[in-house]
């Protein structure tokens, strides 16, 4: 009886002692200063993720554009352009025989084991780049730019996530002021997750749906918010 009683003792002080490191840690997260944050930034298509990374580096903070990684690739790497011609052939080039991407784009997402294999051939070089850019920005804030971060499930490789969105509508709109054709759109649309799930699983959610000064009146608070905590 003695030995039981001893025994629930011990186990009361071991869960008052977890809970006061507990409240302990809670206490001290809070107000924890990081030196650095690596900002993921995503969102849907068309929903303005390239005019957010813009107004970041005119605030002064260091970025890279997935995308712009690929398109570097595809015009400029030639152990990816043989590669990328060799698959899909010569009638993705234009008249200066480099790769159209446009034309390029109408083979794969149309194709999805021919968007498969472009993505294992580009994907891990443009890894590459922006954990090599996070390596060397490492005091205040830096952000990197990739279209499908959840659905290449990268949220561990970031401090935090912002993601950029607008109705369907809207960023319809948009796209096809870019000379994008609406059946494009939606084959595109199709290889991202919805726009709810992204808002989910983000810290940090800014609505482009109405003019250019209110995206960046949330732009401004944000900034201020996150450079409070480096």
């Amino acid at each position: 009886m003695l030995q039981n009683r001893w025994s629930l003792t011990y186990l009361l002080f071991l869960l008052s002692l977890l809970i006061f490191f507990l409240i302990v840690s809670i206490f001290f997260l809070e107000g924890i200063q990081f030196s650095f944050l690596n900002i993921g930034l995503t969102g849907g298509i068309g929903c303005g993720k390239s005019t957010v990374l813009d107004f970041f580096r005119a605030q002064g903070i260091p970025c890279l554009s997935a995308d712009a990684v690929v398109h570097s690739l595809l015009a400029e790497d030639s152990s990816v352009i043989d590669r990328v011609v060799e698959h899909f052939g010569v009638a993705i080039l234009d008249a200066d025989s480099r790769i159209d991407r446009s034309k390029l784009a109408e083979c794969v997402f149309r194709q999805p084991s021919s968007l498969e294999w472009l993505e294992s051939l580009l994907h891990p070089r443009v890894q590459q780049e922006w954990k090599a850019f996070i390596a060397v920005e490492r005091s205040g804030l830096a952000c990197v730019e990739i279209p499908l971060l959840f659905e290449k499930r990268l949220e561990k490789h970031f401090d935090l996530i912002v993601s950029i969105v607008c109705s369907d509508s809207t960023a319809n709109d948009r796209l096809l002021n870019k000379g994008l054709r609406k059946s494009d759109i939606l084959l595109r649309r199709r290889q991202q997750l919805p726009i709810t799930v992204k808002v989910e699983r983000s810290d940090y959610v800014l609505s482009n749906e109405g003019t250019l000064e209110f995206l960046h009146q949330q732009l401004i608070i944000l900034i201020s918010k996150l450079e409070k905590k480096t």
